[in-house]
């Protein structure tokens, strides 16, 4: 009968003995996995319990599911979004992530509770996908946005050591981050312009610091003014009243001579380089002595291409830190006029 089994010594016995234990292995790791998923399915769930409510105007209650509704809905919680209905597109991705675990899903989530207003609702949700995936750059630079947006600005920076940590260049969002707590503090306004001035020199972002030395104490700004910053400047200049010139330093610029020319407020005259485009046009048409146009601006977003009445030093759509460009248009002048409310 021996001659028939392997002896304990034969290399077979070790060979079959190691695919044992390997296949063993590979079934109790198998099984752990299974086990896992469903430990964070039931997580999710238990997670979701918690941001279910009747601000919801959706009855998903008995919605029976299948796996080709997944795209449609989705695409029809995205247009909720998009068009300002947070409340349904909240209600279809809580019923999706009840039948589909995908973080992308739950990150949609976290950005609807954004725009609707609750940001730690958000800020919760970016946590649980950071749970489960602690190395998504995305949902990093989300979190990082919204703890600013609560002006948590120890978190936010917590977050950036995290993504340089992670090898991504977050010097803009660092200089940006310290330009909001010097601006959000409670010192006095001359504190900030000091704080803000001792940084100016050598920064790439200069023309923001610059934007906020003009806002904050605008006779004072001109002494850190550079020409090359003009066009990122002409909307807070074309505001400056004539107590805020410095008309010896307008007085060396051909590009400012020509700006508050235009507007009225300085003699000077100037040569017909071509600046910017509007400007010209405005410049032109006072010298044809047409007298009723003006200027106004709008902000583009140079990486997402939205458009915005109003400055953002990170954009409202895509969140990217400064990305603004100035684009100056020519507008009939509005008459200003005051009511009686006698």
């Amino acid at each position: 009968m021996g001659a028939f089994l392997p002896d304990y010594n034969d290399p077979i016995v070790s060979i079959l003995l190691l695919l044992g234990i390997i296949f063993a292995i590979s079934l109790l790791s198998y099984g752990f996995t299974i086990w896992r998923q469903e430990v964070k399915n039931k997580e999710m769930l238990e997670f979701l319990k918690n941001f279910e409510s009747s601000e919801c105007t959706l009855d998903t209650e008995n919605m029976p599911f299948d796996e080709s509704m997944k795209k449609p809905l989705f695409m029809l919680a995205l247009s909720f979004e998009k068009s300002g209905d947070y409340s349904r597109a909240v209600n279809l991705y809580l019923y999706l992530l009840k039948h589909i675990k995908e973080n992308s899903i739950l990150s949609h989530l976290a950005k609807a509770y954004y725009r609707a207003g609750f940001l730690k609702r958000a800020i919760d949700i970016y946590k649980e996908i950071l749970y489960q995936t602690p190395r998504d750059i995305e949902v990093l630079y989300s979190l990082e946005f919204v703890s600013e947006q609560l002006r948590d600005y120890s978190r936010a920076s917590e977050v950036l050591d995290i993504l340089e940590n992670l090898g991504e260049d977050v010097s803009k969002y660092r200089s940006h981050l310290e330009l909001q707590v010097i601006l959000k503090s409670g010192i006095e306004r001359s504190d900030k312009f000091k704080k803000i001035a001792e940084g100016i020199d050598g920064s790439p972002y200069r023309a923001v610091m610059l934007r906020e030395l003009f806002m904050l104490n605008a006779k004072d700004a001109w002494e850190y003014y550079c020409d090359s910053e003009f066009e990122n400047l002409v909307d807070i200049l074309w505001k400056l009243d004539i107590v805020q010139l410095n008309l010896d330093i307008i007085s060396r610029h051909n590009s400012l001579k020509k700006l508050f020319w235009t507007k009225g407020l300085a003699q000077s005259s100037y040569s017909k380089d071509e600046s910017i485009f509007a400007l010209d046009l405005l410049a032109s048409a006072k010298e044809s002595g047409y007298t009723l146009a003006d200027l106004s601006f709008k902000y583009s977003c140079t990486s997402c291409k939205s458009s915005f009445p109003l400055m953002a030093y990170r954009c409202p759509n895509c969140y990217e830190v400064y990305s603004f460009k100035v684009e100056v248009l020519v507008e009939k002048k509005q008459e200003k006029s005051s009511y009686s409310l006698l």
